[in-house]
């Protein structure tokens, strides 16, 4: 078991935002008499929370500065759960169910989807950016206007995905994969829009 212990000062100290601030206050407030929020018994419920909650940004503050455990989503349920707009920077979904999630502009930069069930999950606007979704299932998923520079979707199950809009110069797709429509894969296996390729020629 591990006891999580924050202090306000600590956070003034280490430049905590405004809006962190203010959330500690809240918490704090469910503990009176007390000069800190101590949680003594942390689970993986707890590390989820701030993101589920719309504090992924502050979430991964605390956990760079060791005040909190880091989180780990991998093999989790979420489906169907609205994580519009949410911070989910570099976080490890690998294996997690986000079947038919609200993932709508979300910041998945650098996240590690590997083997995720994304299947008809709501992408549109997602930043993907350098996101692992080797072998992710994103079948009939929307990923209109969606940034996947430098993701890797080698394995990954497109079929049935609206990817209208989307930016996929330089993910990684592998030689063998189905061609997506308007996109060339090179021989190193990268992406390259059509258009460029016969502008070129």
């Amino acid at each position: 078991m591990i006891t999580v212990t924050i202090h306000r000062k600590t956070l003034e100290q280490l430049g905590a935002c405004a809006a962190g601030l203010a959330l500690y206050d809240q918490i704090a407030a469910s503990q009176p008499g007390s000069d800190c929020i101590v949680i003594a018994d942390w689970t993986r419920l707890h590390s989820i929370w701030p993101y589920v909650a719309g504090y992924g940004a502050f979430a991964r503050w605390l956990e760079a500065r060791g005040i909190i455990p880091r989180a780990d989503f991998s093999h989790v349920n979420l489906s169907h759960v609205n994580l519009s707009g949410t911070y989910l920077y570099g976080v490890n979904l690998s294996c997690a169910n986000l079947s038919r999630a609200n993932l709508s502009r979300a910041n998945l930069h650098g996240a590690n989807l590997h083997g995720a069930n994304i299947s008809r999950a709501d992408l549109s606007g997602a930043n993907l950016r350098g996101a692992f979704l080797y072998g992710a299932d994103l079948s009939g998923a929307n990923l209109h206007g969606a940034d996947l520079f430098r993701a890797n979707l080698s394995g990954a199950d497109l079929s049935g995905a609206n990817l209208s809009g989307a930016y996929l110069y330089g993910a990684y797709r592998g030689s063998c994969s189905e061609p997506i429509p308007g996109w060339r894969t090179l021989e190193n296996g990268c992406l390259e829009r059509e258009e460029v390729t016969r502008a070129a020629e």
